[in-house]
């Protein structure tokens, strides 16, 4: 299969934007309404929340994406039934709305995340967040030839905080905690919001310096993976359950992509996303 042109990618990160705005408009309608936790079994076997909102938003971006592009599949957190996934055929990986139990209890932190995965490589993103700047939230958009876009606008990256966004298990363990310290890729002020979208965008602004997940999904993760190989940016991977820790520079994202557990979707990594 042959790959797409510039006019093919713009459309579609055209698609990917207005799907976040659509995502995000709809939880932000509902975040002040009471909304009735629901569990679901995750791909781990264990029990997670969801809401109605997440299984609307799911409905609404995959019939947008199923009536535009009827031969691309489509991944996403609240439909996980299929175990065959080719990662090298066209595909949109969706997490509808990442932050559940914050949205769920009216807290406004949380995320929705698309992207366009071709071939192993994802080649669109887009981010939406809830923000204090304007009404309606932000979207953060990536393609290769346009780059990190804010709201259809070119992004000036402005300095770099010195949070870090840590999984919640680095609070209680001090022998890692002093481990991690040695990181140069970590502060010493760790915070952890609930939302790995939400948090990579606090990143990708420059309000956070890096973003440590500890062997995330692949839908917590594909849109991260391609704005962060942009320019000034970047992305070390180490095995998941090494003692020793060794962090290599991601070098091509066939990596993650041809390294997914089939049954979990787990990446099979843990993963720093960081500024440079």
């Amino acid at each position: 299969m042959e790959g797409f042109n510039s006019l093919e990618i713009n459309k579609i990160q055209e698609l990917s934007q207005n799907l976040a705005f659509i995502a995000g408009s709809y939880i932000l309608e509902n975040v002040s309404k009471v909304n009735e936790k629901m569990y679901k079994d995750n791909t781990d076997g264990n029990k997670e929340v969801v809401t109605k909102i997440d299984l609307d938003i799911h409905e609404k971006l995959y019939g947008i994406i199923s009536k535009d592009y009827p031969d691309h599949e489509v991944l996403s957190e609240e439909d996980i039934n299929s175990n065959n996934i080719d990662y090298k055929k066209p595909i949109w990986i969706i997490d509808p709305l990442d932050g559940t139990t914050n949205f769920s209890n009216g807290l406004p932190i949380f995320g929705s995340s698309i992207s366009f995965v071709f071939n192993y490589q994802t080649e669109v993103s887009a981010l939406f967040i809830p923000s204090i700047e304007k009404m309606g939230g932000k979207c953060i958009s990536w393609s290769k030839s346009n780059g990190i876009l804010v709201d259809s606008c070119n992004f000036l990256f402005k300095e770099n905080s010195n949070i870090s966004f840590v999984p919640e298990y680095l609070y209680s363990n001090t022998k890692l905690i002093k481990k991690y310290n040695k990181l140069n890729f970590l502060s010493k002020d760790f915070r952890n919001l609930g939302s790995i979208s939400y948090e990579g965008a606090m990143v990708i602004l420059g309000n956070g310096k890096s973003l440590l997940c500890n062997n995330p999904k692949i839908w917590d993760v594909s849109a991260l993976i391609g704005i962060f190989s942009e320019q000034n940016k970047a992305i070390y991977i180490s095995k998941t359950g090494k003692n020793n820790k060794k962090w290599n520079k991601l070098k091509s994202m066939d990596e993650i992509y041809k390294n997914i557990d089939k049954k979990s979707y787990r990446i099979g990594f843990d993963i720093f996303f960081i500024n440079e």
